[in-house]
């Protein structure tokens, strides 16, 4: 059984995730609006070493991983999630708490990071994970999905795996931005390496005024990272709502890259009913 639980993340790895999402609909639902999670919390513990570099941690295991075979043409991205269940082999995994109104987010992001997507796809009562996908360009891409398994105890446990996949068709595509004609994002300041610390993400229109900041998944910024070196995952937690200045709306981020290096961004926000994704590479 699936329920929706505000997790206590109890940080015992150095997984980090951060990323975003742009020019899509987004119905509003009262299950997105801050602070309609229910009031039962439930520790999660994040497991070490789960930071979306391996398709294998704390005994889960991305497996049976399919993208579309060819760009630009409609498909399916599938996969599975299984557990290490000793003597009886690995089992898939069907329990899962919700983080940001999901059981699982799932990024499918080209390796040189000039191509993110965010989905949430479905699972069938194999265990087997599926949902529609068309990707721009050809070339070498990561899947990683973020998850919180139920364990036996009520509890649950987090992780992020990858895994590659190729896909066939010219490798040109636009690369995105941090304006998209109509939102515009920035970091107030770089982060540092190895410090928990809160930026801020400064939202605005192309003008530089504030913007009509919505909810997007029960929060108002779904923010992702990925190291180029190493592709490690960030995920960014927002502090507090949104803050009107003069130069645009402000939203205090929690994050803590790893280590030096350089990342890309992509912050995924809801203005005036529409989800925009924007990427903002930074040296850390």
């Amino acid at each position: 059984m699936r329920a929706g639980i505000a997790a206590v993340v109890l940080t015992l790895g150095l997984a980090v995730t951060l990323i975003a999402c742009g020019g899509e609909p987004e119905v509003a639902d009262s299950s997105s609006a801050p602070g309609a999670a229910p009031s039962v919390a439930t520790v999660v513990t994040e497991i070490k070493g789960a930071d979306g570099t391996s398709a294998t941690a704390g005994g889960y295991t991305l497996g049976d991983v399919s993208l579309p075979p060819e760009a630009g043409t409609p498909g399916k991205v599938s996969f599975t999630i299984t557990k290490d269940a000793g003597d009886q082999g690995h089992s898939p995994v069907t329990d899962y708490i919700e983080e940001q109104t999901k059981d699982l987010h799932l990024y499918v992001v080209r390796d040189d990071l000039e191509v993110f997507r965010h989905l949430h796809p479905t699972q069938d009562e194999s265990g087997t994970w599926s949902g529609d996908l068309t990707l721009p360009a050809g070339g070498t891409y990561r899947v990683v999905v973020e998850f919180a398994a139920r364990t036996p105890d009520d509890k649950g446990e987090q992780a992020m795996l990858g895994a590659t996949a190729k896909v066939s068709g010219p490798t040109e595509v636009e690369v995105p931005g941090s304006d998209d004609g109509v939102v515009i994002a920035a970091l107030e300041e770089t982060p540092k390496p190895g410090v928990d610390q809160e930026i801020g993400l400064l939202v605005s229109d192309p003008a530089g005024n504030p913007v009509n900041l919505g909810t997007y998944l029960g929060v108002y910024a779904h923010v992702t990272a990925f190291s180029r070196e190493t592709g490690e995952v960030i995920h960014l937690h927002p502090l507090g709502g949104p803050e009107n200045q003069d130069d645009g709306t402000r939203l205090g981020i929690h994050v803590k890259p790893p280590k030096a290096g350089d990342y890309v961004f992509f912050a995924q926000v809801r203005v005036d009913g529409m989800i925009h994704t924007l990427r903002l590479p930074v040296t850390v």
